[in-house]
Protein backbone atom coordinates (compact mmCIF):
# COMPACT_ATOMS: atom_id res chain seq x y z
CA UNK A 1 0.00 0.00 0.00
CA UNK A 2 2.72 2.21 0.65
CA UNK A 3 4.64 1.92 -2.43
CA UNK A 4 1.33 2.74 -3.93
CA UNK A 5 0.76 5.70 -2.31
CA UNK A 6 4.29 6.69 -3.11
CA UNK A 7 3.83 5.84 -6.95
CA UNK A 8 0.91 8.33 -6.98
CA UNK A 9 2.56 11.18 -4.76
CA UNK A 10 5.19 10.40 -7.65
CA UNK A 11 3.41 10.88 -10.65
CA UNK A 12 1.26 13.82 -9.13
CA UNK A 13 4.94 15.43 -8.65
CA UNK A 14 5.62 14.90 -12.00
CA UNK A 15 2.30 16.32 -13.75
CA UNK A 16 2.32 19.40 -11.61
CA UNK A 17 6.45 20.09 -12.68
CA UNK A 18 4.98 19.18 -16.40
CA UNK A 19 2.51 21.83 -15.47
CA UNK A 20 4.67 24.55 -13.91
CA UNK A 21 6.90 24.44 -16.67
CA UNK A 22 4.38 24.23 -19.07
CA UNK A 23 3.24 27.58 -17.90
CA UNK A 24 6.80 28.95 -17.37
CA UNK A 25 7.15 28.36 -20.91
CA UNK A 26 4.31 29.90 -21.83
CA UNK A 27 4.81 32.85 -19.88
CA UNK A 28 8.51 33.22 -21.06
CA UNK A 29 7.87 32.86 -24.66
CA UNK A 30 5.08 35.22 -25.16
CA UNK A 31 7.41 38.48 -23.26
CA UNK A 32 10.03 37.53 -25.38
CA UNK A 33 7.95 37.52 -28.65
CA UNK A 34 5.97 40.87 -27.46
CA UNK A 35 9.66 42.34 -26.26
CA UNK A 36 10.01 45.18 -23.96
CA UNK A 37 9.65 48.86 -24.86
CA UNK A 38 11.98 50.30 -27.91
CA UNK A 39 12.63 53.75 -27.26
CA UNK A 40 13.41 54.34 -30.62
CA UNK A 41 9.76 53.67 -31.75
CA UNK A 42 8.19 55.23 -28.88
CA UNK A 43 10.09 58.58 -29.72
CA UNK A 44 8.30 58.38 -32.85
CA UNK A 45 4.99 57.75 -32.03
CA UNK A 46 4.94 60.05 -29.05
CA UNK A 47 4.75 62.87 -32.41
CA UNK A 48 2.79 60.56 -34.53
CA UNK A 49 -0.25 59.99 -32.35
CA UNK A 50 -4.11 61.12 -31.44
CA UNK A 51 -6.62 60.17 -28.58
CA UNK A 52 -10.09 60.12 -30.32
CA UNK A 53 -12.58 61.37 -28.50
CA UNK A 54 -16.22 61.63 -30.12
CA UNK A 55 -15.25 61.83 -33.29
CA UNK A 56 -12.26 61.02 -35.80
CA UNK A 57 -9.84 64.22 -35.83
CA UNK A 58 -7.12 65.05 -38.84
CA UNK A 59 -4.17 65.56 -36.86
CA UNK A 60 -2.12 62.92 -38.56
CA UNK A 61 -3.49 63.11 -42.02
CA UNK A 62 -1.86 64.72 -44.89
CA UNK A 63 -2.32 65.42 -48.52
CA UNK A 64 -0.64 61.91 -49.48
CA UNK A 65 -3.59 60.32 -47.38
CA UNK A 66 -6.48 62.37 -49.12
CA UNK A 67 -5.39 61.30 -52.33
CA UNK A 68 -6.48 57.68 -51.64
CA UNK A 69 -8.93 55.93 -53.61
CA UNK A 70 -10.25 53.32 -50.93
CA UNK A 71 -10.07 53.49 -47.09
CA UNK A 72 -10.08 50.14 -45.10
CA UNK A 73 -10.39 49.41 -41.45
CA UNK A 74 -9.60 46.06 -40.47
CA UNK A 75 -10.95 44.49 -37.32
CA UNK A 76 -10.06 41.31 -35.00
CA UNK A 77 -14.32 40.44 -34.46
CA UNK A 78 -16.38 40.73 -31.14
CA UNK A 79 -14.88 43.86 -29.56
CA UNK A 80 -18.03 46.98 -29.25
CA UNK A 81 -15.66 49.97 -29.72
CA UNK A 82 -14.84 48.92 -33.64
CA UNK A 83 -18.50 49.11 -34.52
CA UNK A 84 -18.07 52.88 -33.06
CA UNK A 85 -14.41 53.55 -35.02
CA UNK A 86 -16.35 52.31 -38.16
CA UNK A 87 -19.28 54.94 -37.57
CA UNK A 88 -17.16 57.82 -37.03
CA UNK A 89 -14.35 57.38 -40.06
CA UNK A 90 -17.51 56.78 -42.31
CA UNK A 91 -18.56 60.13 -41.12
CA UNK A 92 -15.66 61.63 -41.24
CA UNK A 93 -14.72 60.23 -44.98
CA UNK A 94 -18.42 61.44 -45.95
CA UNK A 95 -17.65 65.09 -44.59
CA UNK A 96 -14.51 65.55 -45.48
CA UNK A 97 -14.18 63.80 -49.20
CA UNK A 98 -17.93 63.05 -50.10
CA UNK A 99 -17.45 59.57 -49.62
CA UNK A 100 -20.59 57.88 -49.78
CA UNK A 101 -19.94 54.37 -51.06
CA UNK A 102 -19.37 51.80 -47.97
CA UNK A 103 -17.80 49.01 -49.75
CA UNK A 104 -18.41 45.63 -47.32
CA UNK A 105 -17.43 42.26 -46.17
CA UNK A 106 -21.35 40.76 -47.24
CA UNK A 107 -22.67 39.39 -49.93
CA UNK A 108 -24.67 41.52 -52.83
CA UNK A 109 -28.38 40.32 -51.45
CA UNK A 110 -27.58 41.54 -48.06
CA UNK A 111 -25.96 44.49 -49.26
CA UNK A 112 -29.32 45.13 -50.94
CA UNK A 113 -31.63 44.79 -48.20
CA UNK A 114 -29.61 47.14 -46.26
CA UNK A 115 -29.99 50.07 -48.51
CA UNK A 116 -33.69 49.06 -48.38
CA UNK A 117 -33.08 49.95 -45.26
CA UNK A 118 -30.95 52.98 -45.74
CA UNK A 119 -33.65 54.39 -47.84
CA UNK A 120 -36.99 53.35 -46.12
CA UNK A 121 -38.84 56.74 -45.24
CA UNK A 122 -40.16 54.40 -42.06
CA UNK A 123 -37.02 52.95 -41.15
CA UNK A 124 -37.44 49.23 -41.16
CA UNK A 125 -36.52 47.41 -38.05
CA UNK A 126 -37.23 44.45 -39.28
CA UNK A 127 -34.95 45.14 -42.07
CA UNK A 128 -32.46 45.76 -40.03
CA UNK A 129 -32.38 42.72 -37.88
CA UNK A 130 -32.85 40.58 -41.41
CA UNK A 131 -29.27 42.36 -42.14
CA UNK A 132 -27.85 41.42 -38.74
CA UNK A 133 -29.03 38.21 -38.74
CA UNK A 134 -28.13 37.40 -42.61
CA UNK A 135 -24.62 38.43 -41.14
CA UNK A 136 -24.58 36.33 -38.67
CA UNK A 137 -24.31 33.50 -41.10
CA UNK A 138 -20.94 34.57 -42.43
CA UNK A 139 -19.57 36.86 -39.08
CA UNK A 140 -21.07 35.23 -36.41
CA UNK A 141 -18.56 37.57 -34.37
CA UNK A 142 -19.97 40.95 -35.93
CA UNK A 143 -23.76 39.95 -35.75
CA UNK A 144 -24.67 42.27 -32.49
CA UNK A 145 -26.93 44.62 -31.16
CA UNK A 146 -24.21 47.12 -31.06
CA UNK A 147 -24.11 46.23 -35.31
CA UNK A 148 -28.00 46.84 -35.10
CA UNK A 149 -27.36 50.55 -33.47
CA UNK A 150 -24.77 51.60 -35.86
CA UNK A 151 -26.96 51.43 -38.96
CA UNK A 152 -29.68 52.92 -37.29
CA UNK A 153 -27.07 55.60 -36.22
CA UNK A 154 -26.22 56.05 -40.02
CA UNK A 155 -30.04 55.68 -41.27
CA UNK A 156 -30.32 58.83 -38.93
CA UNK A 157 -27.41 60.52 -40.42
CA UNK A 158 -27.91 59.79 -43.81
CA UNK A 159 -31.38 61.24 -42.97
CA UNK A 160 -29.68 65.08 -43.05
CA UNK A 161 -27.50 64.55 -46.67
CA UNK A 162 -28.30 65.79 -49.71
CA UNK A 163 -28.95 63.14 -52.31
CA UNK A 164 -25.18 63.19 -53.62
CA UNK A 165 -24.24 62.47 -50.56
CA UNK A 166 -26.25 59.89 -49.25
CA UNK A 167 -24.34 56.72 -48.05
CA UNK A 168 -24.79 53.60 -50.20
CA UNK A 169 -23.52 50.00 -49.13
CA UNK A 170 -22.12 47.83 -52.03
CA UNK A 171 -21.67 44.39 -51.12
CA UNK A 172 -18.40 42.84 -51.97
CA UNK A 173 -17.87 39.67 -50.63
CA UNK A 174 -19.04 35.48 -52.43
CA UNK A 175 -22.32 34.96 -52.34
CA UNK A 176 -22.84 31.68 -50.60
CA UNK A 177 -24.18 29.73 -53.65
CA UNK A 178 -20.92 30.71 -55.68
CA UNK A 179 -19.16 27.73 -55.91
CA UNK A 180 -16.29 28.88 -58.22
CA UNK A 181 -12.84 27.94 -57.59
CA UNK A 182 -11.75 31.72 -56.83
CA UNK A 183 -10.06 32.22 -53.38
CA UNK A 184 -12.26 34.56 -51.51
CA UNK A 185 -10.33 37.75 -51.44
CA UNK A 186 -9.64 37.64 -55.32
CA UNK A 187 -13.59 37.41 -55.81
CA UNK A 188 -14.13 40.71 -53.44
CA UNK A 189 -11.40 42.31 -55.63
CA UNK A 190 -13.10 41.09 -58.77
CA UNK A 191 -16.42 42.08 -57.75
CA UNK A 192 -15.33 45.65 -56.38
CA UNK A 193 -14.10 46.47 -59.69
CA UNK A 194 -16.82 45.05 -61.60
CA UNK A 195 -19.37 46.94 -59.76
CA UNK A 196 -17.23 50.38 -60.19
CA UNK A 197 -17.41 49.38 -63.82
CA UNK A 198 -21.34 48.68 -63.67
CA UNK A 199 -22.28 51.42 -62.03
CA UNK A 200 -19.80 54.15 -63.22
CA UNK A 201 -18.43 54.59 -60.23
CA UNK A 202 -14.62 55.58 -61.66
CA UNK A 203 -14.28 58.71 -59.99
CA UNK A 204 -15.53 58.18 -56.30
CA UNK A 205 -13.78 57.09 -53.42
CA UNK A 206 -14.69 54.06 -51.28
CA UNK A 207 -14.56 53.24 -47.37
CA UNK A 208 -15.44 50.27 -45.47
CA UNK A 209 -14.73 47.89 -42.85
CA UNK A 210 -13.25 44.38 -43.30
CA UNK A 211 -11.91 41.62 -40.97
CA UNK A 212 -7.92 42.63 -40.31
CA UNK A 213 -6.38 39.81 -42.82
CA UNK A 214 -8.12 41.19 -45.92
CA UNK A 215 -6.96 45.01 -45.04
CA UNK A 216 -2.55 43.79 -45.45
CA UNK A 217 -1.56 45.50 -48.36
CA UNK A 218 1.06 42.51 -49.16
CA UNK A 219 0.86 39.02 -48.77
CA UNK A 220 2.12 37.59 -46.34
CA UNK A 221 5.09 34.56 -45.18
CA UNK A 222 1.89 32.07 -46.43
CA UNK A 223 1.16 33.66 -49.92
CA UNK A 224 -2.08 34.06 -49.88
CA UNK A 225 -3.14 37.20 -51.51
CA UNK A 226 -5.66 39.46 -49.21
CA UNK A 227 -8.40 42.15 -50.67
CA UNK A 228 -6.23 45.23 -49.87
CA UNK A 229 -2.94 43.54 -51.61
CA UNK A 230 -4.95 42.87 -54.45
CA UNK A 231 -6.17 46.50 -55.03
CA UNK A 232 -2.61 47.52 -54.44
CA UNK A 233 -1.20 45.42 -57.40
CA UNK A 234 -3.91 46.56 -59.33
CA UNK A 235 -2.93 50.33 -59.13
CA UNK A 236 -5.58 51.33 -56.64
CA UNK A 237 -4.18 53.82 -53.91
CA UNK A 238 -5.19 52.39 -50.76
CA UNK A 239 -5.61 53.52 -46.98
CA UNK A 240 -5.67 50.49 -44.49
CA UNK A 241 -6.01 50.82 -40.60
CA UNK A 242 -6.03 48.75 -38.35
CA UNK A 243 -7.38 47.98 -34.74
CA UNK A 244 -5.46 46.16 -31.78
CA UNK A 245 -7.25 45.71 -28.56
CA UNK A 246 -5.82 45.73 -24.98
CA UNK A 247 -7.71 44.91 -21.55
CA UNK A 248 -10.85 44.04 -23.83
CA UNK A 249 -13.41 41.77 -23.98
CA UNK A 250 -14.43 39.66 -26.83
CA UNK A 251 -17.93 38.80 -28.17
CA UNK A 252 -17.86 35.20 -28.73
CA UNK A 253 -21.24 33.59 -29.24
CA UNK A 254 -21.86 29.84 -28.65
CA UNK A 255 -19.97 27.33 -31.70
CA UNK A 256 -19.66 24.10 -31.86
CA UNK A 257 -16.10 24.30 -32.92
CA UNK A 258 -14.58 25.14 -29.69
CA UNK A 259 -16.11 25.79 -26.09
CA UNK A 260 -16.85 29.48 -24.79
CA UNK A 261 -17.94 30.84 -21.33
CA UNK A 262 -21.33 31.15 -20.73
CA UNK A 263 -21.73 34.85 -20.80
CA UNK A 264 -20.05 34.53 -24.60
CA UNK A 265 -17.14 37.00 -23.49
CA UNK A 266 -13.64 36.65 -23.22
CA UNK A 267 -10.89 38.72 -21.87
CA UNK A 268 -8.12 36.53 -23.18
CA UNK A 269 -7.87 37.80 -26.68
CA UNK A 270 -5.92 41.38 -26.51
CA UNK A 271 -2.87 42.09 -28.62
CA UNK A 272 -0.93 41.56 -25.48
CA UNK A 273 -1.66 38.07 -24.85
CA UNK A 274 -1.71 35.48 -23.42
CA UNK A 275 -3.75 33.84 -26.95
CA UNK A 276 -3.24 36.66 -29.30
CA UNK A 277 0.48 38.71 -29.58
CA UNK A 278 1.41 41.67 -31.50
CA UNK A 279 4.60 42.29 -31.69
CA UNK A 280 5.85 45.95 -30.19
CA UNK A 281 2.53 46.45 -28.73
CA UNK A 282 4.40 47.73 -25.66
CA UNK A 283 4.94 50.55 -27.14
CA UNK A 284 1.59 52.11 -28.09
CA UNK A 285 0.34 50.91 -24.76
CA UNK A 286 3.25 53.26 -22.93
CA UNK A 287 1.47 56.19 -24.97
CA UNK A 288 -2.09 55.29 -24.39
CA UNK A 289 -4.73 55.64 -21.79
CA UNK A 290 -7.07 53.30 -20.05
CA UNK A 291 -10.88 53.93 -21.34
CA UNK A 292 -9.58 55.22 -24.89
CA UNK A 293 -9.17 54.85 -28.41
CA UNK A 294 -5.93 55.89 -29.56
CA UNK A 295 -4.52 56.52 -33.57
CA UNK A 296 -1.06 56.10 -34.45
CA UNK A 297 0.12 56.81 -38.16
CA UNK A 298 3.52 54.71 -39.28
CA UNK A 299 4.57 55.93 -42.46
CA UNK A 300 5.81 59.37 -41.81
CA UNK A 301 8.70 60.45 -42.46
CA UNK A 302 11.76 58.78 -41.17
CA UNK A 303 9.17 55.86 -39.21
CA UNK A 304 11.08 53.17 -37.77
CA UNK A 305 8.21 50.69 -39.19
CA UNK A 306 9.53 51.37 -42.54
CA UNK A 307 12.51 48.92 -41.12
CA UNK A 308 10.86 46.61 -38.89
CA UNK A 309 8.18 43.93 -38.29
CA UNK A 310 6.73 45.39 -35.18
CA UNK A 311 2.69 45.76 -35.07
CA UNK A 312 2.90 43.09 -37.83
CA UNK A 313 3.71 39.98 -36.74
CA UNK A 314 1.39 38.53 -34.71
CA UNK A 315 1.14 34.67 -33.15
CA UNK A 316 -1.89 33.30 -32.32
CA UNK A 317 -2.07 30.70 -29.78
CA UNK A 318 -5.57 29.35 -30.30
CA UNK A 319 -7.58 31.49 -32.58
CA UNK A 320 -6.63 32.43 -36.11
CA UNK A 321 -3.12 31.97 -37.89
CA UNK A 322 -0.12 33.72 -37.42
CA UNK A 323 0.53 36.45 -39.38
CA UNK A 324 4.09 36.25 -40.08
CA UNK A 325 5.27 39.66 -42.72
CA UNK A 326 6.78 37.96 -45.95
CA UNK A 327 10.95 38.03 -46.25
CA UNK A 328 11.95 41.63 -47.29
CA UNK A 329 8.66 43.20 -46.27
CA UNK A 330 7.88 45.78 -43.14
CA UNK A 331 5.27 47.08 -41.29
CA UNK A 332 4.32 50.30 -43.74
CA UNK A 333 4.03 47.85 -46.29
CA UNK A 334 0.83 46.08 -44.59
CA UNK A 335 -0.58 49.37 -43.61
CA UNK A 336 -0.40 53.11 -42.32
CA UNK A 337 -2.59 53.71 -39.47
CA UNK A 338 -2.76 51.64 -36.25
CA UNK A 339 -5.86 52.12 -33.51
CA UNK A 340 -5.59 50.90 -30.31
CA UNK A 341 -8.78 50.22 -27.82
CA UNK A 342 -8.52 50.08 -24.68
CA UNK A 343 -10.88 48.54 -22.08
CA UNK A 344 -13.13 47.78 -24.82
CA UNK A 345 -16.75 46.26 -23.78
CA UNK A 346 -17.70 43.10 -25.96
CA UNK A 347 -20.46 43.14 -28.64
CA UNK A 348 -23.45 41.74 -27.27
CA UNK A 349 -26.47 39.64 -28.65
CA UNK A 350 -29.24 41.02 -30.79
CA UNK A 351 -31.86 41.65 -28.47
Amino acid sequence: MKKFLKIIKLTFIAILSICVLFFLYFFISNKLFLESKNENNISYLTKNKTEITNSINDKLFDDDFYKSKVFLLGEIHGFADNQKLDKELLFFLNKKLGVKYYIAEMDSLTSKKLNNFLTDSLKNQEILKDVVLAISKRIPQQASQELFDKWNDIYDYNQKLTDSLKIKVIGIDKNFDDNSKVARDSAMVLNFMNSIKEMKLEDEKFYGLFGYFHVLQNITENGRETFASGLKKSGVKTTSFVSYTLDSEMYLPKNPQFPTPDDEKMDWINADGPLQLVKGINDLKDLSKPNSITLFKINSQNSPYSKSQHLINVKSRVFGENITPENGTFTSNYFQYVFLLRNSNALTKLK
